[in-house]
């Protein structure tokens, strides 16, 4: 099978399984989500020759290991942790430097990094947008059709997730307004 198309089978994997976080409320499952996905978006862009891509991926997946665990122990992943995460990202970026497109990935790592460090799940949802800008631009210039389409769908998804928690949000306060009305 061609390498090319099969990074693309991988991306589409990926991206699925990356949407259905968004939908997610366990941080816990978000986490075991996207360590599957770093699995496959690694191996699509180590298969179109991206090899700061696919290290980011790399660090993203111990990462994502690493806090899910701590979360299962009931661990709270210190800022020493979140530090330590950028400079590796940040090094790994260094030595697997090809082009400027390079430090976009790099971006969407840090981001994606806090978001995933820190607890408040909505704020994650809102990261994910430009995070998945950076993912844009950066299969654009790596000319991955099928990343680009299905990160312009994720894009989407995150968009839909966002308004869906605004709408349960506003929901949530009326039913609180009218509580406190009654009393």
């Amino acid at each position: 099978m061609d390498l090319y198309l099969l990074s693309q089978i991988c991306v589409v994997i990926s991206i699925a399984i990356l949407g259905t976080t968004y939908f997610v409320k366990s941080k816990e499952k978000i986490l075991s989500l996207c360590v599957v996905y770093n699995i496959f978006y690694g191996i699509h862009y180590l298969l179109l020759g991206a090899v700061t891509g696919s290290c980011m991926n790399l660090v993203s997946l111990v990462r994502n290991l690493w806090f899910y665990r701590n979360s299962k122990k009931g661990i709270k992943n210190n800022e020493a942790v979140l530090y330590t995460l950028f400079i590796i990202s940040s090094v790994s970026c260094i030595f697997t430097y090809d082009d400027v497109f390079s430090l976009i990935s790099l971006t969407a790592s840090l981001l994606s990094t806090y978001s995933i460090w820190q607890d408040n799940v909505k704020l994650y949802k809102f990261i994910a947008i430009p995070v998945s800008i950076c993912f844009i631009i950066y299969a654009i210039h790596l000319k991955s059709v099928v990343a680009i389409i299905t990160e312009v769908v994720l894009l989407i998804t995150e968009i839909i997730a966002i308004i869906k928690l605004h709408v349960e949000s506003r929901k949530v306060n009326i039913l609180l307004d009218n509580a406190l009305e009654k009393v």
